[in-house]
């Protein structure tokens, strides 16, 4: 009988696999004793009686070892092995949601299956918590179209269910100083381009609610816009040569062997900064703001003395108009959503996306055009002469 039993007792395989060595295991000793292997309860003699008599060993479920398995405290490598090996084939394939939002911006995204196969019960209830969101915390509306919103949200969506937001420390501390970090790191990519390409100084003068009068620079280039610094110049008094030092000083910074254009706005003290740094600077053109020009065009036309009374009373009934709902929709169903010619193009050059300068001149020849027919009558002669002498001196 020993001898039967020890030629049929259970035998562990030549390979183990990790689990498999804490598997639990029964042997049956030669003097008929029950043995325990790696901590089991020895086997009662019934218990070994039938398992002689039936000649067999039924394997375990081994849900103890995993159980001690799992209190043991394993290395921080170990954890990162087991995370790279669970991965699954769609996530390693998966795109970023850097990618995935360029994609859907440029007009060639495709919703996955998993988008495509939800109702529109559920994608509404998604979309009202983001505008209860909005609502609740007086975010503007325009914040759901910017780029790094989106992101925030496909990367949200790829981590799953139970994603926890940051706090507002974690916002106000560690995380502040890691966008730091990244910032940067962008800084160095736009650096390389503007050693390649050029780049454009952009300033940009305005007023906060404090009074305080701050001068913005940034910095274009085909990488795109760059916010440099900005500067509290309320105690200067801003003629040319302040303007043209400031200029001066960020030119430097930036490389005066990188910069080849200098755009501000339109007024009589940066004309005049302007000139000066072209003098000091000969390798650098100086350029007034585009939309800067067309407000100052529209400014000066609307100022006009056969415009004043007109544009009074347009402004009494567009109060009067944007009061009640029902005659502003049907205004604009009459109207079909038509500017000025002049609107249109300054909604253009002041818009997110910059077009070229040849767009920029085609459209002015088109407002040209739009006026000069709405002027034509012969007693309204002085009059466009009046409004073209205008547009031709910005």
């Amino acid at each position: 009988m020993a001898a039967y039993l020890e030629a049929n007792k259970r035998r562990r395989p030549l390979f183990l696999e990790a689990e498999d060595v804490e598997a639990e295991a029964v042997e049956v000793s030669a003097n008929g004793a029950s043995v325990s292997v790696n901590g089991a309860a020895p086997v009662s003699e019934p218990q070994q009686s039938e398992s002689s008599q039936v000649a067999k060993v039924q394997p375990s479920s081994r849900t103890a070892a995993k159980r001690r398995q799992a209190t043991i405290p394993k290395a921080v490598g170990n954890k990162s092995a087991q995370k790279k090996a669970t991965k699954s084939v769609v996530e390693m394939l998966r795109k970023t949601p850097e990618e995935m939002i360029d994609e859907r911006l440029s007009g060639s995204y495709q919703p996955t299956i998993n988008a495509a196969a939800k109702s529109k019960e559920e994608k509404h209830y998604v979309d009202m918590q983001w505008a209860l969101f909005f609502y609740e915390c007086g975010v503007p509306f325009n914040a759901a179209a910017a780029r790094q919103f989106q992101i925030a949200v496909e990367a949200t969506a790829q981590f799953g269910s139970g994603y926890k937001p940051p706090t507002p420390y974690q916002l106000g501390k560690p995380l502040l100083n890691d966008a730091v970090k990244s910032t940067s790191t962008m800084r160095e990519e736009h650096e390389r381009s503007w050693k390649h390409y050029g780049c454009t100084l952009m300033s940009d003068g305005w007023s906060d609610r404090r009074g305080r009068h701050l001068i913005n620079f940034l910095v274009n280039s085909p990488e795109g816009t760059y916010f440099l610094e900005s500067v509290d110049a309320s105690s200067e008094v801003h003629d040319a040569n302040m303007l043209a030092d400031l200029l001066e000083k960020r030119i430097e910074g930036i490389g005066k062997d990188k910069v080849v254009q200098v755009v501000t706005d339109n007024g009589a003290n940066f004309k005049a900064a302007g000139k000066l740094l072209m003098e000091r600077i000969p390798t650098i053109f100086w350029s007034p703001c585009a939309a800067h020009c067309l407000d100052l065009m529209l400014e000066d036309i609307g100022n006009l003395e056969a415009f004043k009374q007109p544009i009074a009373r347009a402004r009494h009934v567009k109060t009067f108009i944007n009061r009640h709902r029902r005659i502003l929709h049907a205004m604009r169903e009459k109207t079909g959503g038509a500017d000025l010619p002049l609107l249109i193009v300054l909604r253009v050059v002041d818009g997110d996306e910059k077009p070229a300068m040849p767009e920029v001149q085609t459209l002015m020849n088109h407002a040209k055009d739009k006026i000069k027919l709405s002027f034509a009558i012969q007693s309204k002669r002085r009059l466009l002469e009046k409004i073209m002498k205008i547009i031709e001196q910005c």
